[in-house]
Order: C-alpha cells, then structure tokens, then sequence
C-alpha cells in the first residue's frame, strides 16, 4: 500500500492570510523535506535591532514561532547564571520558552499545536503580537546578562 503524504494546508491558510491582511513583510522558503515544511521568515523591531524569527510550518500538528535572540550569548564565563536566568523566563510564560543552542546562540519558541483544519492564522499574529511584547520589554535584560 503506497503511503499517503500528508499535505501542508497550515502554510497555505498562513499565506492566504498574511495576504488577506496585508503583512507582506514575510518571505515564504518551503523546505522540500518529508514534512512539506514552509518557514515564513522575517525580522522584528526590538530596541533598534532587527532579529531573525521565522514560522514554521508543516504537516505535523505543530507551528512553531522561531526568533534568534542573539548568537553566542552563552559563554563559559556566564553559563550558569544565565541558563539559570533562561530557565527563570521559562517559569514565568506559558506560550513561549527559550531554547540555548549548542553554540550558545538564544532562541525563544512558542509551540502552537492544531490540526490542518483546526490551524488559525489569527492565533500565530496574537502570539507573535505577545512575542514582540515580550522581547521589548525583556531584550535589554537579556543582553545584560549575556555580556557581563
């Protein structure tokens, strides 16, 4: 029996959506892997920085909200503080939670799971509305404690 692909419905309603309203501030980059993953990548304004986010979309149940908070924020010299910092910001929102690369990179990732046909673009914008908030309250803060 052949196996059936899913298909990325939740990419097309995004797009559908970001046109319906306007938002053309995202560039659509399908990854042509298993998952029929979309990423509509973008930047966003935060105490005069632009940083990366991107929505990832796919045929599994979640969208993901990516932002790179910053690249080689966590060092050796300030590894445990700061994680311990992360880990206080997690304790403190439910939507979104940050993600310490390898690398030392910082990502913040809200997970939103839906079905193709429960999938609401409305709710990816309130929640990246709620990201943006966040993060132009919070960056400072971040930054702070990464270079101290």
């Amino acid at each position: 029996m052949a196996e059936e692909k899913r298909v990325n419905l939740k990419a097309q309603k995004f797009e559908q959506y970001t046109k319906a309203n306007k938002l053309d501030y995202f560039v659509k980059n399908p990854v042509h892997d298993e998952a029929d993953t979309v990423v509509f990548q973008s930047q966003i304004q935060v105490e005069g920085q632009r940083i990366p986010m991107g929505i990832i979309t796919d045929s599994t149940i979640y969208t993901i909200i990516r932002v790179q908070v910053g690249s080689g924020l966590v060092k050796e010299s300030n590894k445990n503080e700061f994680l311990e910092y992360l880990n206080a910001l997690n304790r403190s929102y439910k939507v979104f939670k940050y993600v310490a690369a390898d690398d030392g990179s910082v990502f913040l990732d809200a997970c939103l799971p839906s079905t193709n046909e429960s999938f609401d673009p409305e709710i990816v914008r309130v929640v990246l509305d709620v990201v943006v908030d966040h993060l132009n309250s919070e960056y400072k803060n971040i930054m702070k404690k990464a270079w101290v």
